[in-house]
This record gives structure tokens, C-alpha cells and sequence, in this order.
């Protein structure tokens, strides 16, 4: 995988731990080395977000995670920043590193405030009311029951804060693994990861605790190290990855000075019908974005004239006489209408990628031999289905899909044997051989009629293009996802300059 360097691992809290035993056994390094590495990345990160020169308040557990709590306030005390920690629990229970870390942070001075109950709750109140951001270092991957009692209080209290507050590694009370609040958790205006994102960072609730999520800090543990422990104790995927916009530039290679538009890819797109003329011409507005040599429209006989008059860059044909045995990669289905079968055979009978979408998807949803015959192919196969089209296709509910988008996803590849993009906020991209990329971009403008369509062109026009699916699938969906985060359009049509210009500076 050319790009690898540049995806970002999801780790459950297992197997970041065993990544970090593993790094420990291979390189000789400490828990107590890699604890001060993660407290140096926090100490940094405190700097950044407190609002002013006031004073930081760390509130620590008893765990590895309170650990990195009392390494970031002994630097920042160093540094002479007003610092107080919190210990929700009595110093006397403490064993191990955090002991030693503890002692580490009194031993130059650092004020330790231990409140270990409800009866003390107002002096939490006090703490936090002084402070200028507030660290929330109780749990973090370590959490595997509800949280109760105290320490709900305590939890609170703390999002009660009138000032920023960071959580470190994951906001307390997330499930590592799934996202899910335990009881009660931290609403943290920012996150620090350690070493790798967690999944919880991404599923269900954990998905909406932090406003920034900030680039996991570096302990030394290497990728490599962590896609091994992945690869050996798979959680959902054989590979589980973050999507990284710095993909985007590898899908885009300098071209050699004697290019010419057939080296470049001819994409080939089936749709439209009555009603539905729009839907070809977005696709080929996202194919063109990404510099596609030649695009060719084929379209139903009674809406080739509208087509045609709306398209200046692209070639539009009556289906009737479409010379399409000529291509590199197909889209097919944006606009089409429900008489397609025939032809959706037919082109799933050729050897290029194809990308289908819109409803070449509901047409395989309701045949068994189209499913049979998607599943024989021996060429690459892309689904991008939104939520309603992937419901369909399992024969499911939007509900079903939404409450486990991953599942959903690997579902598909499951029984289609293809790639899967599942649209929608934060979505899911899947490829045959069980490897899973989350997108961690995106908007909620793109909500609205016919982004899907430009997202089509776009992936479809650099598989034609020749660019590796695992290159291309995870640019494109960048690509598009991204565009959709600016502010300057409102309309699917305006995509294709917005993403044309992003091409253009990610260009290598």
C-alpha cells in the first residue's frame, strides 16, 4: 500500500495495550518512559488550550491515564504554570506507576488536592470556578463498567466548567471500543489521543463528545507495531484505519509531457430518465474534477437531447448507439429508471471497475441473479450506497443501518464480494478483503440532492484513471467529503470546482 504511511490506525483498548507491551518488549522502553512521553505531549497541549496564564486543574483517576495527569502538571509546574490536581480518590489506594508519578509531581512542588466524596464536592466547584482549562485525566481507554456514585458526581461537576476543557486520551465515561457514555461522561471541548485513535473516538456517542479532536500524540509505539496487534486480534475489520486527506496527493501523480486524454482514462456513465436528467451530468461534473481524460454519457433515447444541451465536456450518446465497449471504468445508475436490468447486466458482464450507485443498487436489491452475478465478477466492483439503498440491498431498516454503520458496511462486502462507500456522516468505506477506512470528514450540507452523484464521478473517474483502489476510493471520498465542509456553495453542481481546486493543490 503506497499511502500507508499517511492512514492513522483505530485501535481498541486491547490492542493498544498490547501494542504498548509490545513496543516495551522490542525496544526495551519503560511504562514509566512511555507515560512521561504521553504527560509531555499533554503538558503541550495544556499551553495551547488554557485561555490565559491562570491556573490548569487536572483531575486524575487511579489508573495509567491519571498517570499521564501527573507527568503533564509536574512539566507545566516546571514551566510556571499555576497547576492543581485532583485526585478523585484517596493518594493512600495508589500503586505502581501513578505512585511514582505522583511522588515524582509533589517532590517539585506540585499541588496535590485529593477529594475522594460528595461531602466535598464544593471544593471541586472551587477548583474548577479558578481555573483556565481543566483536564480531565480519570479514565480514559481504561473504563469497562458504569460509572456511579462519586465519581458520576464528580463528572458533573467537571462539564459544569466555565473554561475549556481537554480530555486525555478519550473523554471519561466513553467506551473505549464502542462509543457508548457508561454511565456518565465528560463533555470535553477538546481531545488528546495516546499513541492512535480508539474506535470510540468515532461510534455511536463518542462520535459527538469532543468538538476538536486533535492528532493522537506520538509515544513511540510505530504504526507498524499497531497494525500488527490489529491484524492479530481483529475488532471489525483485518485493518481498521482513520481516512487521511494527505491521500489525496497520491491519487494525483505528475503527469509525463506527452500525456494525452486516452492515457488519462475514459469513464463511461449509464443513467438519467425522465425527470432525472440531472444526475449523469453531476457524476461527470466530479469525473472532470479529477482531471478524467475523456468522459462519455450514455443516456436513455427520449432524454438524450436534454442531457446533451447541458453538457459541453463530456460526449452524450443515445444508449441505443452508445459505443461504450471502449473504457476504462463505468459508473452506472445515478438518474436511472427501473427498466435498466438488461443493460446493468450487460455492463456487469465486462472486466473494468465499475462504481454503481443511486438505482443500479435497488435493481441488484431485487434480483438474485444480479447479486449472483456481482459476486462472480472479476473485475473491481464499488458500491455507495446511502443509508435507505444499503437497507435495501440487506434487506434491513435505515434504522438497523444507522445504529451499526460498520457492520452494515462489511455486511454488503459480505454478500456482494465488492467495495462498499456507505454515505452519510462519517462514512464507511470497505473493501473485499475485510480492510475498513473511516471518514472522518464531511458535512451536513451535503445533505442535498445530487452530492452523491459527484462523489460517483469522482471515484469513477480515478479508477479510470488507473489509480489503485485503495488509493483511490479513500482520496475520493476525502476529496468530496471535504469539499463539502466549505462555505461557498449550496448546490451539488458547485462541487466540481470547489474539489477541481482542491486537485489542483494536491497535485504532486
Amino acid at each position: 500500500m503506497a499511502a500507508r504511511r499517511f492512514y492513522k490506525p483505530i485501535l481498541t483498548a486491547e490492542q493498544m495495550r498490547m501494542a504498548e507491551q509490545q513496543t516495551m518488549s522490542d525496544s526495551g522502553v519503560t511504562s514509566l518512559e512511555l507515560m512521561e512521553r504521553a504527560g509531555q505531549a499533554i503538558a503541550r497541549e495544556c499551553h495551547k488550550h488554557k485561555l490565559d496564564s491562570g491556573r490548569i486543574v487536572i483531575i486524575v483517576g487511579a489508573g495509567n491515564n491519571g498517570g499521564d495527569g501527573f507527568v503533564a502538571a509536574r512539566l507545566l509546574h516546571l514551566d510556571q504554570v499555576p497547576i492543581t490536581v485532583i485526585p478523585l480518590f484517596p493518594l493512600e489506594s495508589l500503586s505502581g506507576d501513578i505512585k511514582h508519578q505522583a511522588e515524582q509531581a509533589a517532590s517539585v512542588g506540585v499541588k496535590i488536592r485529593p477529594i475522594s466524596s460528595n461531602a466535598e464536592a464544593q471544593k471541586l466547584d472551587n477548583w474548577i470556578n479558578r481555573a483556565v482549562l481543566v483536564v480531565d485525566a480519570v479514565f480514559g481507554t481504561g473504563l469497562n463498567k458504569p460509572i456511579t456514585g462519586w465519581i458520576e458526581q464528580a463528572i458533573h461537576h467537571i462539564n459544569a466548567a466555565h473554561c475549556p476543557i481537554l480530555s486525555v486520551d478519550i473523554a471519561s465515561g466513553i467506551h473505549a471500543d464502542t462509543g457508548e457514555i457508561m454511565g456518565a461522561a465528560v463533555h470535553p471541548d477538546v481531545t488528546l489521543p495516546i499513541a492512535a485513535y480508539k474506535w470510540g473516538h468515532w461510534l455511536k456517542d463518542g462520535k459527538q463528545q469532543g468538538s476538536l479532536m486533535i492528532t493522537p500524540a506520538p509515544i513511540g509505539i510505530r504504526k507498524t507495531t499497531m497494525m500488527a496487534m490489529i491484524q492479530a486480534h481483529p475488532f471489525v475489520a483485518k485493518q481498521s484505519l482513520l481516512n487521511d486527506k494527505d491521500i489525496i496527493a497520491y491519487a494525483f501523480p505528475s503527469r509525463p509531457v506527452d500525456a494525452y486524454k486516452q492515457l488519462c482514462g475514459h469513464l463511461w456513465i449509464f443513467g438519467g430518465s425522465k425527470g432525472y436528467t440531472g444526475a449523469p451530468t453531476l457524476v461527470a461534473k466530479g469525473a472532470q474534477a479529477v482531471r478524467t481524460g475523456v468522459i462519455s454519457l450514455a443516456v436513455p433515447d427520449d432524454v438524450y437531447p436534454i442531457v446533451a444541451a447541458a453538457s459541453l465536456e463530456t460526449m452524450v450518446h443515445p444508449e441505443s448507439i452508445a459505443p461504450w465497449k471502449k473504457h476504462h471504468a463505468i459508473v452506472a445508475g445515478p438518474g436511472w429508471g427501473d427498466e435498466q436490468t438488461s443493460l446493468l447486466n450487460k455492463i456487469l458482464g465486462t472486466k473494468a471497475p465499475i462504481v454503481l450507485d443511486a438505482n443500479a443498487l435497488n435493481l441488484i436489491s431485487r434480483d438474485e441473479e444480479l447479486q449472483e452475478k456481482v459476486k462472480q465478477r472479476q473485475g473491481l466492483t464499488l458500491l455507495t450506497p446511502h443509508p435507505g439503498e444499503a437497507a435495501r440491498l440487506l434487506g434491513s431498516s435505515i434504522t438497523d443501518i444507522q445504529t451499526d454503520r460498520i457492520k452494515a458496511a462489511l455486511a454488503i462486502v459480505e454478500k456482494l464480494n465488492v467495495w462498499v462507500v456507505l454515505k452519510g456522516a462519517r462514512s464507511v468505506i470497505a473493501s473485499p478483503s475485510k480492510h475498513l477506512w473511516l471518514n472522518p470528514y464531511g458535512s451536513s450540507n451535503l445533505a442535498t440532492a445530487g452530492t452523491g452523484d459527484v462523489l460517483a464521478g469522482v471515484i469513477g473517474g480515478l479508477l479510470a484513471q488507473n489509480v489503485e483502489p485503495d488509493i483511490a476510493i479513500p482520496a475520493g471520498v476525502a476529496l468530496h467529503s471535504l469539499s463539502g465542509e466549505q462555505n461557498n456553495w449550496f448546490k451539488a453542481g458547485q462541487l466540481g470546482d470547489i474539489i477541481a481546486k482542491m486537485v489542483a493543490d494536491n497535485q504532486q
